[in-house]
């Protein structure tokens, strides 16, 4: 009998596991985008949660699975594609280190460094890795599949030690997160609608306007050229020159015969003498 109590008490005690008043939520936060897309969802890391233990596992489900475990505990726990996605039971999604208890709050930085820093910090997303679909003949134990689409889906944190794979505590499941539905790409409506005329017209419209561009360019280069060819026929005349005090030019005596003499002027004693009468002459 005594032994049979040892054996029971050596199986039974680590499949207990203390369930702490938590639930896994995504973040209140505005000023951060993509927190539930179609196929992930972000969580806020259980910060100050877990009092030992080193390693954080997030199991998932599907909202509408029929039963539910309260705990997860150390029992078998299902692959994801043993679950088809958590659509049978859950399954484990991820691990990460647990997190360091601190108090300071998460900020929204500008420095891409500091975003990823305080990210892996605070936030944890499911559903960003896909290559662990591709492992159909030797499924990983955990599978951060992306989730099924407009499907509710609930979570859980559970520590356990690294050494020992014994979990110590686990959270309770989260209340269900839908995640969004993806709209077909014939059911979307583009709020500033287009019909192919108007996209014709507009074509047109654009051509025509090219073809004026370049008409006026090549009537400005042609302009251009015809004022360069008239400036070099007809150039502009050379500003006349003004003389002042010209002397006069003697007279001269043309004859028939094309004999230019020079008239000289008479000296005053033979200008009396053509005047006075010649003696003897009477």
């Amino acid at each position: 009998m005594k032994i049979v109590v040892f054996v029971f008490g050596v199986w039974i005690l680590p499949a207990l596991c203390d369930v702490v008043n938590y639930k896994p939520e995504v973040p209140l936060s505005s000023r951060i985008q993509a927190l539930r897309t179609a196929t992930t969802v972000t969580l806020s890391k259980p910060l100050c949660v877990f009092s030992s233990g080193t390693i954080v596992d997030v199991f998932g489900v599907q909202a509408t699975v029929n039963s539910i475990p309260n705990e997860i505990g150390n029992s078998t726990i299902m692959t994801y594609q043993q679950t088809a996605g958590g659509a049978t039971g859950p399954y484990r999604a991820a691990s990460f280190d647990k997190p360091a208890c601190t108090s300071s709050p998460f900020v929204v930085s500008t420095d891409p460094v500091t975003i990823q820093a305080e990210i892996n910090q605070y936030l944890f997303r499911i559903g960003n890795d896909a290559q662990c679909l591709s492992q159909i003949n030797n499924p990983p134990e955990s599978c951060n599949a992306p989730l099924a689409a407009g499907v509710k889906y609930r979570f859980k944190y559970a520590v356990r030690n690294a050494s020992t794979n014994g979990f110590i505590n686990e959270t309770l499941w989260s209340d269900s997160i839908t995640l969004k539905q993806a709209s077909e790409p014939t059911a979307i409506v583009p709020t500033n609608r287009r019909t192919g005329g108007m996209v014709v017209i507009t074509i047109i419209l654009v051509i025509l306007l090219f073809l004026l561009l370049c008409a006026f360019a090549a009537l400005l280069a042609i302009i251009c050229c015809l004022q360069k060819e008239v400036s070099a026929v007809n150039p502009q005349p050379a500003p006349a020159r003004y003389v002042t005090h010209r002397k006069k030019p003697d007279f001269t005596v043309h004859t028939n015969t094309g004999v230019t003499e020079a008239v000289t002027k008479p000296s005053p004693g033979q200008h009396y003498q053509s005047i006075l009468p010649v003696q003897g002459s009477a």
